[in-house]
Parts: C-alpha cells; sequence; structure tokens
C-alpha cells in the first residue's frame, strides 16, 4: 500500500472521527439517549390548562360538619357541598371525572413531537390548517370520588373536593379547597365539565318540539353589572337598566322573586355577604354566604385583621348596611381591573367577555365534531342536545380564579342520548374538546359544512393578558 493511500485513509478516519464526535455531542453521547426534547424539536408554545371535572364529594350531613364554604365566625360551614347531578345509577361526578381523564390523554399526546402528529390528525378533522407545535400541561383538579376513597361513615367525605379553603378535620389546620389549587397552578384556561339535573325535563320530544335544556356556558359577570344591579338596589338607577342589558336572563334561586330580584340578591352576595330581602334595600342577616374573597389563599384576600372591620360593622367591604358599605380594598382593585372586565365583560359574544367566548367555542367544537365524527346527517340531530342560553349568577369558579373560565354544561343526565355522547362516544366528546382547547389559543380555518353549530376558529388571544400594567394576569395570582 502506498504512503499516498495511507494518508489519504487517515484523513478520513479523522474526518469520521469529527463528525462523529459533533453528533455525539448534540445528542448527549454518542449512544446516548434522552428524554429531552432538542432545541429544533421543541414546541413553539406551551400552556398550562387545569381540567376541573364537577364535584366529586356528597350531600353529607350534618351540614355545618361537612359541607362546603366554611365560616370562621362561626366555625360552621354555611351550605351543602353540592353533589352533582344523579338520576338512576348516573351520577355527574362520575361521567365527567372519566371525560376529563379522556382529555386529559389526549391533550398529553402534545408533550411529545410524536404524540403532536397524532394530535394533527385530530385537527385535520376540523381544518386544513399547517398547525404549529402547542404544548398543553394539563392538571386534573381531581382524580377521584369520594366513592374511590374506602371512607367510613362519619368520615370527612368531601376533604379533597371543596371549593373552599377549610380546616383539617383532625388538627383544625386551613387546607386548600379547589379554587387555591386551581389558582396555586397559575392554568391560562380552566375547562369546568358538568351535567345539567332538570327535575321536570321531557326526556322524549316529539318531532319538530323544542328541546328543553342542552349544552350551555356557566358564566358570572363583572364588576360593571353587579355595580349596576347595586344602584338598582338604592334606587339610583331603574330596574329597566338592567333588563335592557344582555345579563337579564339570570338563573332563579329564590322561587316567587324575579329575575332582576334574583339578580339584585347576588350582587349583595357578590359584594358583602349576605341575602337582601325581596326589596334588595335591607341585609337579611340569617341568610349568609360568606367572604368568599377571603375563602380563597391567593394575592388578592385581605390582610390579617380583617375580622375585625367585618365584626364591629364598620363602614367598608363587609358592612351589612348597604348605604355604609363601600367597595375597596386588593379584590375590588382587582374586580374593577382590565383583566376582569376582558374575562366577564363584553366580548366576541357581546356579553360575558372572554370566559363567554371560550366557552361557547367549545361547545360549538363539541357539536360540530361530534357530527363530523359520528356522521351525523345535516341539521340539527335529536340525539345532540343544542346550544341553549347561558347560565348566570354569581358563580365561584368564574369569579375567583386568575384564569380564562370555560365553564361547560355538557347535557342533561336524564336524556339518554346526551349520556350516550359523554360515556359510550366520549372519545369522541374529548377529541373535539381538545381540538377547541388547541383552537383557542392558535386558532384554525374551519372547513365548511352544513350544520347548526359552526366554531368560529379565531383564537382568543391570551397574550393580552400577558402585560397588564407589567404584569402576567395569570401568573399573579399567587406568591408560589
Amino acid at each position: 500500500m502506498s504512503i499516498f493511500t495511507l494518508h489519504f485513509i487517515k484523513v478520513e478516519l479523522v474526518v469520521f472521527l469529527f463528525l462523529a464526535f459533533c453528533v455525539s455531542e448534540k445528542a448527549g453521547g454518542l449512544f446516548a439517549q434522552s428524554n429531552e426534547i432538542s432545541v429544533e424539536s421543541s414546541p413553539d408554545f406551551t400552556y398550562k390548562i387545569v381540567i376541573d371535572p364537577g364535584h366529586g364529594g356528597t350531600k353529607q350531613e350534618p351540614m355545618e360538619k361537612y359541607g362546603d364554604k366554611y365560616d370562621i365566625f362561626s366555625g360552621k360551614y354555611l351550605e351543602h357541598f353540592k353533589n352533582g347531578g344523579v338520576y338512576k345509577d348516573r351520577t355527574e361526578m362520575e361521567i365527567t371525572l372519566e371525560l376529563a381523564k379522556e382529555l386529559k390523554s389526549i391533550l398529553d399526546l402534545t408533550k411529545t413531537k410524536k404524540g403532536f402528529e397524532k394530535f394533527k390528525k385530530y385537527i385535520q378533522l376540523f381544518s386544513d390548517d399547517n398547525v404549529s407545535w402547542v404544548r398543553f400541561d394539563s392538571v386534573l383538579s381531581r382524580k377521584e370520588n369520594y366513592s374511590d376513597l374506602g371512607l367510613r361513615e362519619d368520615d370527612d367525605k368531601n376533604e379533597k373536593f371543596r371549593l373552599y379553603d377549610f380546616p383539617d378535620s383532625k388538627n383544625g389546620k386551613m387546607k386548600r379547597g379547589r379554587i387555591s389549587r386551581i389558582n396555586s397552578e397559575k392554568p391560562y384556561l380552566v375547562v369546568s365539565m358538568h351535567i345539567n339535573d332538570q327535575k321536570n325535563l321531557r326526556l322524549d320530544p316529539g318531532p319538530g318540539e323544542k328541546i328543553e335544556s342542552g349544552m350551555a356556558v356557566v358564566l358570572a359577570p363583572g364588576y360593571k353589572t353587579f355595580n349596576l344591579l347595586k344602584k338598582i338596589s338604592d334606587k339610583k338607577a331603574k330596574e329597566n337598566e338592567f333588563e335592557k342589558t344582555p345579563w337579564k336572563k339570570w338563573m332563579i334561586f329564590q322561587d316567587g322573586w324575579s329575575r332582576t330580584e334574583n339578580a339584585v340578591a347576588d350582587a349583595w352576595i357578590y359584594f358583602n355577604g349576605h341575602w337582601p330581602d325581596k326589596t334588595g334595600t335591607k341585609t337579611d342577616l340569617n341568610r349568609f354566604e360568606g367572604y368568599r374573597q377571603n375563602m380563597v389563599t391567593w394575592v388578592y384576600s385581605d390582610k390579617p385583621g380583617w375580622e375585625e372591620q367585618a365584626i364591629l360593622n364598620e363602614s367598608g367591604p363587609y358592612c351589612k348596611d348597604h348605604k355604609r358599605f363601600s367597595a375597596t380594598g386588593k379584590f375590588w382593585e382587582r374586580e374593577k381591573g382590565k383583566g376582569e372586565k376582558m374575562r366577564r365583560e363584553n366580548g366576541p359574544e357581546e356579553f360575558g367577555g372572554d370566559n363567554h367566548y371560550a366557552g361557547m367555542e367549545l361547545l360549538r367544537y363539541a357539536q360540530y365534531g361530534l357530527r363530523k365524527q359520528l356522521k351525523y346527517e345535516k341539521g340539527l340531530d335529536p340525539g345532540i342536545p343544542p346550544i341553549t342560553k347561558p347560565y348566570i349568577s354569581t358563580y365561584s369558579i368564574p369569579t375567583y380564579i386568575n384564569a380564562i373560565s370555560a365553564y361547560l354544561e355538557l347535557g342533561d343526565i336524564k336524556r339518554n342520548s346526551d349520556m350516550f355522547l359523554l360515556t359510550r362516544r366520549k372519545k369522541e366528546t374529548a377529541i373535539s374538546l381538545a381540538v377547541g382547547i388547541y383552537s383557542l389559543f392558535r386558532g384554525l380555518h374551519i372547513k365548511k359544512a352544513d350544520m347548526p353549530f359552526i366554531p368560529k376558529g379565531k383564537k382568543l388571544g391570551f397574550e393580552k393578558y400577558e402585560k397588564i400594567e407589567g404584569k402576567n394576569y395569570f401568573k399573579e395570582v399567587s406568591k408560589e
């Protein structure tokens, strides 16, 4: 072999070793395997989401010992734990939990490049867009039901499921409720899943008859609307000013009262924690719902010592006298701020802010996606409940979380066709919701179809919350 040939082989060997070294360095060693995603295969965006299946606990007696909304003044719970709908062998808490787990498993596909390729195939049912990789880190607000825990009769069956903070039954130390735990995750979006249980529902409406309940969004208005109701109570505004607003279809919780009277009552529950009488002018001291902003662990609760002010009934945010009440303090600064206006007022659906749009858009994706996947004929198939008007009140989760709240009622527990979609077709339902979540963050051009409900496909614009007065609205809720 010639010296020239040996020299050529030597040069090739050096080049090979150099290239091998480069590959080795990039891969973390020539034969190394890493679970980390390289820079070239990282997602374009990553977002935290909480999936919140409703309820989980039970209406355990006595209420004062086992309920929700713990009152530090009386040392008792103020209301029964809401156990959700029950019909025959169906329970809302079980159905929503299984659907939530299915939704999480689909969103978890986005955590890897390979998984996202599968997720893209789901998107292709809805859109021909060339989509970018978005990673969703999703968390379940609960992973079980009380019936899964093997509890004894006198055990606290609601400990893991309460909305509000509460004392540990063994040592008395305060523990975080679901709202506080959600806020500690600092999510951008919370998808709450519920099922209706309308007592007088007609199970089998005839051809052409209106379906009495269906899918709907649950909303809480912002300070602007509650303040209008307060002005009506104070005789500084007329009732028709409220009745001209899109909020007028308020939930009725007190029979014999008008919708506006129920709305005024909710306004005072929102402001000072107490029901008023029917006239809305006087506090009913026997009906206390709690100072809810201080039942949550977050940066907006009042400083220690607020309890004394409440006991003394001084003028301010705890005053029972309507005329001496004033909305002052960190929580009320939040309520009057830009973030809450965007979340809960006006917006793409004309009212309800971004909460309303997020909820409606996910329901539109559910409607569209189920028809696409199950190949329903055009028109409103009676097997898929329509989207009905939103439920409006001073609801807790849409109010006391710093995230976009898509609070969904997905059907009625008494209607077989609704439950078929949420159980036997839960994967198709979850796929539709998952693609809808992607669309809220990035937007999609939806394929044309002759269907009663078509998603708008417009992204919500979460980025506008990231720099409100120099702060990220989603991140500032907790000091953790």
